[in-house]
């Protein structure tokens, strides 16, 4: 019988983890406040082999998350101020912070490393500021490529070079990567009084 990692690696073999990654980095392109690299680097780490055309997916389904946003805000820019505002972690300061980042009209403006600013409020500053559909494009692929590629890469490598131990130890090394991010969100949304 197969452990779970191995049922993992089966996923992203098939259009399972094609699915699942596009359906989510789609939403969260828009309005799900929970980033697509939950999947996505589990789905490396089990199936690193995988994880290049996943990946992909996940950039290209960012792509038509932020165009649906971007159109979504040119029609009717109150509607998604309201819908992104009233997302955790989401506030007018933060789509303020955006908009001063991206006014200059530079796609590299929204690349960054590590947690920061929703791809989804640099797009909808992105609207205010520089409009250009083209320099959107660019600067999600450029966020994408920045803020989960690392994270990626890294778990990919992991899964290469230690499947046998991922294996051997796979309780051990979900419950590290669930309590990873849980970490992560309990700093991000300042869960803790004085951590954030």
């Amino acid at each position: 019988m197969s452990g779970a990692l191995d049922r993992i690696a089966a996923a992203a073999a098939d259009r399972r983890g094609v699915i699942l990654v596009g359906a989510w980095a789609f939403a969260e392109a828009i309005a799900l406040p929970v980033v697509p690299d939950i999947a996505l680097g589990l789905l490396a780490l089990a199936a690193p082999w995988h994880a290049l055309r996943l990946f992909l997916v996940l950039v290209l389904a960012a792509l038509v998350g932020s165009a649906v946003l971007f159109t979504l805000a040119v029609a009717a820019p109150d509607a998604a101020f309201a819908l992104l505002t009233s997302l955790p972690g989401i506030d007018a300061s933060a789509v303020d912070a955006a908009r001063l980042a991206v006014s200059g009209g530079d796609p590299t403006s929204m690349a960054g490393f590590g947690p920061g600013m929703p791809l989804k409020v640099y797009t909808l500053a992105w609207v205010a500021g520089p409009g250009s559909p083209a320099g959107l494009a660019l600067g999600v692929v450029l966020n994408r490529i920045t803020r989960v590629g690392p994270v990626v890469l890294a778990l990919a490598v992991l899964g290469r070079v230690a499947p046998g131990f991922l294996r051997r130890h796979e309780r051990l090394v979900l419950g590290v990567y669930a309590a990873a991010w849980i970490a992560v969100y309990v700093l991000y949304l300042g869960l803790v009084p004085g951590l954030r």
